[in-house]
């Protein structure tokens, strides 16, 4: 979503209300705005991912597979997820050793204030640096559950 806005201010006299004469009108015109989903996440670091994911609901995971397209590295692709989601790496696992051909990424965070989302993001590179990923949603509510996943589909 890009929000668009303009000001416009007049100059009036304090003690009667009225716009001054020899006041001059004036616009200032503010940059776009741009709101991503990613702003409504709050970046929420866990010290026990698999203990988190454990004792959250298993009835609110959601399981899809993507294609990435291609990326110079696995850790661009591993990069361009966490930045998508705005959400925050577990356990380090936001660092991807070099000439890897899979890995595991864990993201935590906190949706729109109070709604907890932990992520299990697995990649896989092929020879033609073709990405591939399973995005793996668990949250306190179904449908942001749904709604991690269709912003994975439309980034």
């Amino acid at each position: 979503m890009t929000m668009r806005s303009e000001t416009s201010n007049t100059i009036f006299d304090p003690s009667t209300g009225e716009a001054e004469n020899d006041g001059v009108e004036d616009e200032y015109k503010l940059e776009d705005l741009e709101v991503v989903t990613a702003d409504y996440m709050q970046k929420v670091g866990i010290s026990n991912f698999c203990n988190a994911w454990e004792n959250m609901n298993p009835d609110s995971e959601r399981v899809d597979e993507y294609g990435l397209g291609p990326r110079e590295s696995l850790a661009e692709a591993v990069n361009a997820v966490i930045n998508l989601l705005g959400m925050q790496p577990c356990e380090g696992t936001e660092v991807v050793q070099s000439n890897s051909r899979s890995h595991t990424c864990l993201l935590s965070g906190v949706f729109n204030c109070n709604v907890r989302v932990l992520v299990r993001s697995s990649f896989g590179i092929d020879g033609q640096k073709e990405v591939a990923m399973k995005l793996v949603v668990r949250s306190d509510d179904e449908s942001i559950s749904d709604a991690i996943h269709e912003i994975e589909a439309s980034g």
